[in-house]
């Protein structure tokens, strides 16, 4: 965080940049978006002192039927610990602060393993939770898994200003707002790729990674129906 705030790094809430996408208005320059799944309450703890001393904002993908609990939901990594999750007073306090809180699901289960009332369940509880907790009215979603189809998708775009994938890339103005691309904070955490962000070199690192995903994700995909 302090590279991106000595580098004049500008971070937008993924709100602002699903604005500019729907506006067709130019980002800023050097403009980023932070964001974070889940709601592990570490992020009270750790993350949000930071970013409040750097002024800086971040989205927050809470997995709303479960805040105040821990992760013990399906999870498809057994290897995850688990952990505290966000209570709804922390959420509150930060949204107030200027952190922006979007939906996970209401309970983390992927949405290819769920019939469609299932997931429009998902999708309706999970968003009117919000809201009541909050007093917004409009919110981002994140895919649990980042698992998706045309029709979960437009099940989406009917209640939520945009979603992210974990597909991974770089977003442009021509961006599909209901799934965004993200670049993991693992590429991040055990080398200094936080310098080359500006240089050619990095863009094209993501690209053969993704490639690379997919190509993992279609062979785990086949493997299952097989």
């Amino acid at each position: 965080m302090q590279y991106l705030n000595d580098a004049s790094f500008r971070i937008l809430s993924l709100g602002n940049i699903v604005e500019c996408i729907r506006e067709q208005r130019t980002f800023p320059e050097k403009a980023l978006a932070i964001t974070f799944d889940d709601g592990f309450r570490n992020f009270y703890q750790v993350a949000f002192p930071v970013l409040k001393k750097l002024r800086f904002t971040a989205t927050v993908f809470l997995v709303t039927g479960h805040c105040g609990k821990s992760n013990d939901w399906e999870r498809d990594h057994k290897e995850i610990p688990r952990l505290d999750l966000l209570s709804w007073e922390e959420i509150i306090e930060m949204s107030n602060e200027g952190i922006e809180f979007g939906s996970h699901g209401m309970t983390h289960r992927s949405f290819l393993k769920l019939n469609k009332e299932q997931v429009r369940k998902e999708i309706m509880d999970s968003k009117s939770t919000l809201q009541e907790r909050l007093g917004k009215s409009n919110f981002l979603f994140a895919y649990p898994y980042g698992r998706q189809t045309k029709e979960t998708r437009e099940m989406i775009a009917k209640e939520f200003e945009g979603a992210c994938s974990t597909e991974l890339g770089f977003v442009s103005l021509d961006s599909d707002l209901f799934s965004l691309p993200r670049i993991d904070m693992y590429y991040f955490s055990k080398n200094d790729f936080f310098s080359a962000l500006e240089t050619p070199a990095f863009p094209f690192y993501i690209r053969i990674r993704n490639l690379l995903r997919s190509l993992k994700n279609a062979g785990a995909d086949y493997t299952s129906k097989k």
